[in-house]
């Protein structure tokens, strides 16, 4: 019994160090330790949560996996960074709470699941990576001015489009004037979906002056 618990650990220390293998590459918050940790972590949880329910009638092992996924999230909430407008980390955030659903998969001795989903991870994290990164090579860089009326408000009216369209902002920078902010933003998209932010920021109450600094 404890030759299976040894190479179910032993099992999420390789599919956790495959994932955390190019995390690691990417140099993300998460990395390659951190990766393994959090799949032995849910392994030896999910374990430990079906002896016990084993040996203690009546008793429900879904409570500790529930905790699992709980904490979880409060980790992979701390790998998302949220900068000027901008939020990062996200792919961080899911690679974290997917391991932990694999360390979980393992506990159970669901091992070709466990291996599967490890492996659909792996190819989505490397292989769909040149997919994307050749999708933004057709996109182009925007800069705009935009002058807003005195209210915060207005700023979060301008975050809320570009989080609706998706857009990717590259920088952002706030300049406070006498009775106005001035907003300097950087983003990465392509023509049409510029076209569609501008005429979204036209129908804002709070917009004075857009700008178009440059087209690429």
């Amino acid at each position: 019994m404890e030759l299976d618990i040894l190479l179910k650990l032993l099992l999420a220390f390789f599919l956790g160090g495959l994932i955390g293998f190019e995390r690691e590459l990417s140099q993300k918050e998460a990395g390659f330790r951190t990766i393994i940790l959090i799949t032995l972590g849910s392994t030896l949880l999910t374990i430990i949560s079906l002896k016990i329910a084993s040996t203690m009638q009546p008793a429900d092992p879904s409570r500790i996996m529930g905790q699992i996924v709980t904490g979880i999230g409060f980790l992979g909430a701390g790998a998302i960074i949220q900068a000027r407008f901008a939020v990062h980390g996200l792919t961080t955030a899911a690679s974290i709470w997917v391991v932990s659903a694999v360390g979980i998969t393992i506990g159970c001795g669901y091992y070709l699941i466990a291996l599967y989903i490890s492996l659909l991870v792996f190819i989505t994290l490397v292989g769909l990576k040149k997919i994307s990164q050749h999708m933004h090579h057709h996109q182009g860089t925007f800069l705009h001015k935009i002058k807003v009326k005195d209210d915060i408000q207005h700023l979060h009216d301008i975050r809320e489009t570009l989080a609706e369209l998706n857009i990717k902002t590259v920088s952002l920078d706030l300049i406070r004037g006498k009775n106005n902010y001035v907003v300097q933003l950087s983003m990465q998209t392509s023509r049409n979906k510029n076209k569609l932010f501008m005429e979204r920021l036209l129908q804002l109450s709070g917009i004075i002056e857009i700008i178009d600094l440059d087209l690429s």
